[in-house]
């Protein structure tokens, strides 16, 4: 079943989406506290985000940028602001579509289905590309998951990047320069420093998920993902 978060403060709009949403067949989760909408996302791993821009405390074109910093997870903003102005921002700022309201329930509907489709289903270009396969374990790029039977993880951007790069290297090393080069943040100078917070989280969530992989550090070259030794 595929999850919805709704990011909407009119507490009407958003139980009239989620009970919409279940005679279709997904599963709405409604922000309560608009001050964690990033812990909230993080914790229900959503696979599309239904956002106002109209919040309390921040709006909708921050929380977009939050999430984007994490996810590529399809993000539809909600609003009766709907300028070429305000689209052009919500694009800048991490939208993958816009429903202006007041809004008719079938063309969110039609909207949602089509960005699933897109991104997970039947119209998903290069699907199989975008999904790879390690010992137990499946790195989904466009969900940005890292999963085995047991469990699945949400990675950040920096640690989905490096993760692929491991992926596709296996069974071969990465060199240190080719990991901090994939992490590199045109606004930031990134130390050697980050590149290993970022190893050792991705070593955890692989334990985390009960994963048959391990990264090893190659001393003086770079990393290596490889099948645990039994």
């Amino acid at each position: 079943m595929y999850k919805i978060l709704i990011v909407e403060d009119d507490i009407d709009i958003a139980q009239t989406l989620k009970n919409q949403l279940a005679k279709y067949g997904y599963q709405g989760s409604i922000v309560q506290d608009f001050d964690k909408v990033l812990e909230d996302f993080q914790t229900y791993q959503p696979h599309l985000v239904l956002m106002d821009i109209n919040l309390p405390a921040f709006d909708g074109y921050y929380w977009s940028r939050k999430i984007r910093q994490v996810s590529n997870c399809p993000i539809m903003i909600l609003s009766a602001r709907m300028s070429d102005a305000d689209q052009v921002y919500g694009i800048e700022n991490g939208a993958d579509d816009f429903i202006t309201k007041p809004f008719s329930l079938e063309v969110v509907l039609a909207k949602i289905n089509g960005q699933i489709r897109r991104i997970y289903g039947e119209y998903a270009v290069d699907a199989q590309a975008r999904i790879l396969h390690k010992g137990n374990t499946t790195l989904n790029i466009d969900t940005v998951r890292l999963s085995t039977a047991e469990n699945e993880e949400l990675l950040t951007v920096k640690e989905l990047r490096l993760c692929t790069i491991l992926f596709e290297a296996y069974p071969n090393v990465v060199t240190r320069q080719q990991l901090l080069s994939a992490i590199w943040d045109d606004e930031t100078f990134v130390e050697e420093n980050t590149l290993t917070v970022n190893i050792v989280r991705l070593r955890k969530k692989l334990e985390a998920i009960q994963s048959s992989l391990a990264i090893q550090t190659i001393r003086g070259i770079g990393y290596q993902l490889s099948e645990k030794q039994i």
